[in-house]
């Protein structure tokens, strides 16, 4: 898969650019504060159909306008295929897919399959479970399309069972349909639990391996999926379900009394280790570093397994949080890969580019130049 071009207008703080890209390395140089960011963010979007930063579609279009564009030309399994995204100040964004527009943005994911390393990135490991679920359900919607609507039809059932456990008592029909929701919840539930734990072995599989190989087999690494449904994953849909729904018929007078779905794969969380002991409380910052790396790499191989192709990589200032060993063994890693990479230093990628195919831009208050081989 490759972006041959990026066409972007009015998008944050640029005006008009047009960019043609390397098929291997792509360098965007500048200042904090000129747009390297924001372009990486135009071809994320492009991806997702959402920024991967907390901000409203509003503020993506330039302050001055009222519209603005990003348009992208790929080419993916031998087929050209272009993505027009139009926003609209207060308006829903239009997604066009070779000039013919899309019903729902959710049917754009897994066109442009993408990766993406930022400095925020280290939430996977530090933060809490809501970042890692984060990070799983963007992976997984990449290459299973019917994942994102499950993911979306759970959580409306959830929402709508809370409120039948806030009134639970002050209702007489909450009584009588209970269990039609807890059906819902566990059938949609168990699906969701069984992708994720098909995704999270593919993803130790390469991890642990890329780990090893950044650690000089040093060190041991481990992931595990953590569920409150169940113990065992190694099970079909229909055995999850079955356990599902016993777990919610044994605790529902707790949930009533808490007025919450208290069960379920929106509690689920990874558990990352090293050395046994977990990363986000053990491990010193290096490790941090590598095991992130490598979860990422992990990604890559993933995507690639699934739709024959390596996805894109966009790799935002994360060098600069690299030491030269993580550096070089990622550049030897994404050779064969499409990347586009921003920093605010060019003297080491330079010398770790050397012998890559590659373009070198320079961003300066969103403007694009002096283009250099």
């Amino acid at each position: 898969m490759i972006i041959n071009k990026l066409k972007i207008k009015n998008y944050r703080n640029f005006k008009d650019a047009e960019i043609n890209l390397n098929s291997s390395l792509n360098i965007f140089i500048g200042d904090n504060g000129q747009g390297k960011t924001n372009l990486m963010e135009s071809i994320y979007l492009s991806s997702i159909g959402r920024t991967f930063r907390l901000n409203s579609e509003n503020e993506l279009i330039n302050f001055n306008e009222s519209k603005s564009s990003v348009e992208i030309s790929l080419v993916k399994n031998n087929y050209n295929t272009k993505i027009e995204l139009l926003l609209e100040k207060n308006k829903r964004k239009q997604v066009f897919i070779n000039g013919v527009k899309l019903d729902k943005t959710s049917e754009m994911i897994g066109i442009l399959n993408n990766v993406i390393f930022t400095p925020d990135d280290m939430k996977i490991i530090k933060g809490s479970p809501v970042e890692r679920r984060k990070f799983i359900n963007i992976d997984i919607s990449q290459i299973k399309p019917k994942y994102k609507y499950l993911l979306n039809r759970y959580k409306k059932i959830v929402s709508e069972r809370n409120v039948i456990l806030k009134n639970y008592f002050t209702n007489s029909q909450n009584k009588d349909i209970i269990n039609i929701w807890n059906d819902y919840l566990a059938g949609t539930g168990a699906e969701i639990i069984h992708y994720r734990n098909d995704y999270i072995e593919k993803l130790k599989k390469y991890a642990v391996d890329i780990y090893a190989d950044i650690s000089g087999n040093r060190e041991n690494f481990s992931l595990e999926y953590q569920s409150n449904v169940l113990h065992d994953m190694n099970l079909d849909k229909d055995s999850i379900k079955k356990i599902f729904q016993d777990k919610i018929n044994s605790n529902l007078k707790h949930e009533i009394q808490r007025v919450y779905t208290l069960y379920g794969p929106h509690k689920d969380d990874l558990i990352i280790r090293i050395n046994g002991k977990e990363c986000k409380y053990f491990g010193s910052q290096g490790q941090q570093r590598s095991a992130i790396l490598a979860i990422k790499l992990a990604e890559i191989e993933i995507i690639r397994e699934e739709i024959g192709e390596y996805p894109i990589l966009l790799l935002d200032d994360v060098l600069s949080e690299l030491d030269n060993k993580r550096k070089g063994y990622l550049m030897n890693y994404i050779r064969d890969i499409q990347a586009v990479i921003t920093t605010t230093d060019d003297h080491d990628l330079r010398e770790l580019a050397k012998n890559f195919n590659k373009k070198f831009f320079y961003i300066n208050e969103g403007n694009i130049g002096n283009i250099t081989n």
